[in-house]
């Protein structure tokens, strides 16, 4: 089976990380409004994404038990990334998604995670889908429900974020329920 990698959908290209993503990366990563509901530590040094640029490039698929974050593109330029991470039995997936503040609100991040996903269930045969967030975090529970995922959990303060204990908040789909979504999702 070979790779769709990178995997071009109707705006964007999602391929592997660049050492010319750096700076891109260091910008949005950095941005008070993009990180205020993302789980990583402020300020995000240079060295932090030079060392995780260089873990994620080059990589030509999505395997189990290896994490990836994907490069959203489009014309030519990093608009963001995308999380993911296939259990090591392929059957599950944890998806997430970062997309700098001026393209966010445009539908960049569900055509993104939604060929993704496709990718994930109907090539890589993965049966359940899920995502982690602060129930603060509106905009990407909507788009997980966009998705055809449902809320699974909801864990009070279960997750320690940046010296605080913050709710866990699980959105989940199974395979069928992917295959079975309103075509006006």
């Amino acid at each position: 089976m070979s790779s769709p990698y990178p995997l071009r959908t109707e705006h964007l290209i999602l391929r592997p990380l660049r050492e010319q993503d750096i700076d891109v990366i260091l910008a949005y990563r950095n941005d008070p409004e993009v990180a205020a509901l993302q789980d990583w530590d402020l300020p995000v040094s240079r060295e932090r994404v030079e060392r995780h640029v260089a873990a994620q490039t080059g990589w030509v698929d999505v395997f189990p038990g290896e994490p990836r974050q994907i490069g959203i593109e489009l014309d030519g330029e990093l608009i963001g990334d995308l999380y993911v991470r296939l259990d090591e039995h392929g059957g599950v997936a944890e998806i997430g998604f970062t997309l700098r503040t001026e393209f966010q609100g445009r539908g960049f991040a569900y055509e993104a995670a939604s060929a993704v996903v496709a990718d994930l269930i109907e090539r890589l045969g993965c049966h359940r889908i899920f995502g982690q967030l602060s129930p603060e975090n509106v905009r990407s529970a909507k788009l997980l429900e966009r998705l055809g995922m449902h809320v699974e959990s909801l864990a009070p303060k279960s997750y320690w974020c940046r010296g605080a204990w913050d709710d866990n908040l699980v959105y989940a789909m199974s395979d069928g329920e992917w295959r079975t979504r309103p075509a006006s999702m």
